[in-house]
């Protein structure tokens, strides 16, 4: 299924203190592409009306130029982004009391890169990208798992569909919400301006 854990990284040991490197502390928080469990984050485009869109997808992966998502090229979220490509994420961790909100520009990844998450993808996430389609959706729910099941027995290996797609959102703003139970939270606000990070801490 589509899962995400509340796994978290490692922090810095003075939150207090702001960091030269910003997306290295982004890295630091987010569990590594082959962590047992994913983050679920929040993705926010601009819809083709104008009006913010939202739904959740899967942290693919995560490194010093960005975050990485992939999905469907048939999906509404692809149309936002070819139009608009730009878009925010927001990851919450509620059990340890962080979350981290990235703003920033959407980059297509190449076919190779996008074939390579696919391969990781469990079992059940590879038959989803095959099988989540409209005429599909539009089947009884026992007919809809008949297809699903009987796909499945037919293809013990799968190669990625070809409208599998992969993204990379590239920061242009960074915050990163810190809880605390003895006290107030905070955040940390980053923003990249001539290619430089420049920080402040602000009240949470």
């Amino acid at each position: 299924m589509i899962t995400a854990g509340t796994t978290f990284g490692s922090d810095i040991d003075e939150t207090d203190t702001l960091v030269a490197d910003p997306l290295a502390l982004m890295v630091r928080w987010l569990p590594p592409h082959d962590s047992e469990l994913r983050p679920l984050a929040a993705l926010s485009t601009i819809g083709r009306d104008g009006l913010p869109s939202l739904r959740h997808v899967l942290v693919s992966d995560r490194d010093a130029t960005g975050l990485y998502f992939h999905t469907d090229a048939a999906s509404a979220k692809v149309t936002e982004i070819a139009a608009n490509p730009v878009a925010a994420m927001a990851v919450a961790w509620p059990e340890v009391g962080r979350q981290l909100v990235v703003r920033g520009i959407v980059e297509r990844v190449s076919a190779r890169e996008a074939a390579a998450v696919y391969a990781q993808r469990s079992r059940y996430l590879q038959l989803l990208a095959w099988m989540n389609t409209l005429d599909n959706a539009q089947l009884p729910a026992d007919e809809r798992r008949r297809v699903w099941a009987e796909f499945d027995s037919t293809h013990p290996i799968l190669d990625p569909p070809q409208r599998w797609v992969g993204f990379r959102l590239r920061p242009l703003t960074l915050t990163f919400w810190r809880g605390d139970p003895a006290g107030q939270s905070t955040r940390q606000h980053y923003r990249l301006a001539d290619g430089a990070w420049s920080g402040e801490i602000l009240a949470g």
